[in-house]
């Protein structure tokens, strides 16, 4: 009985001891660890901001390249010609890009695309779920519309493919940015289908309807090429400053 009386008295001792021990943060401890944690979180914020804006990137190129894929796909099957701008034919009733005369480009190649998102950036500004992102240079397809798919560009014709841009980061530019430094250009909010057309300096319509090449990632836009393969590149290096047949310039098929 001695021995249990002493047992039980040393554990009730030990309970009473660990109560003793056991205690909640101060005011003050709690306000130095919300201040940590809000110094760790501001540190982080600019790396974090930064992979969300490389995130962004990547998934557009992704869908740029499923874009110019999909191009190198409607070229095999119509004897090397380009697909065109637009063809004079009225499209379907649910057509990516709607207009009751012209099928535009993006419905021409949708069934090798496989899926309509793929015409999208998650970075452009215009309406996620109907809007277009991406845009095909003129300075290759030539004509804004043609009669049928034979009156495209041949392939044969464009001088160096891998230096050719076909297709890239588009949009309306504001009136405000339009006639500032190509890194200035801004996207034109008002416009919910965005573009799908790339005006480039020697088409008379530069300054009229402004369509163009987009920094849209940290004054950088992804680009297709003719020959399939798609960069990230920023856009004081595509050649918007040059003439044409200027051997920097890689807007034009020569």
């Amino acid at each position: 009985m001695v021995v249990r009386a002493v047992y039980f008295s040393m554990i009730s001792g030990w309970k009473h001891t660990g109560r003793r021990r056991l205690r909640a943060f101060t005011f003050v401890e709690l306000l130095v660890v919300i201040t940590l944690l809000g110094v760790l979180v501001s540190m982080m914020a600019p790396a974090m901001a930064k992979a969300l804006t490389k995130a962004q990137e990547t998934y557009c190129m992704n869908n740029l390249r499923n874009v110019s894929i999909g191009q190198i796909l409607y070229t095999q099957d119509h004897d090397d010609h380009l697909v065109p701008h637009a063809i004079n034919r009225k499209p379907s009733p649910n057509a990516i890009v709607p207009n009751s005369k012209m099928t535009m480009w993006p419905d021409l190649l949708e069934t090798y695309v496989g899926d309509r998102r793929a015409f999208r950036c998650p970075c452009m500004k215009c309406d996620p779920g109907r809007g277009i992102g991406f845009g095909m240079n003129l300075g290759v397809a030539g004509e804004f519309v043609v009669e049928s798919e034979v009156k495209a560009p041949h392939a044969s014709r464009i001088l160096n493919p891998a230096l050719t841009i076909y297709f890239a980061d588009s949009a309306f530019i504001t009136p405000e940015t339009m006639h500032r430094p190509m890194n200035e250009w801004q996207e034109d909010t008002s416009r919910p289908l965005g573009s799908w057309t790339i005006r480039t300096p020697h088409d008379r319509f530069w300054d009229w309807i402004p369509t163009r090449v987009i920094p849209r990632h940290g004054g950088r836009a992804n680009v297709g090429f003719v020959d399939g393969h798609v960069e990230s590149r920023e856009i004081n290096q595509l050649g918007f400053g040059h003439p044409v047949g200027h051997p920097e310039n890689l807007w034009d098929r020569y």
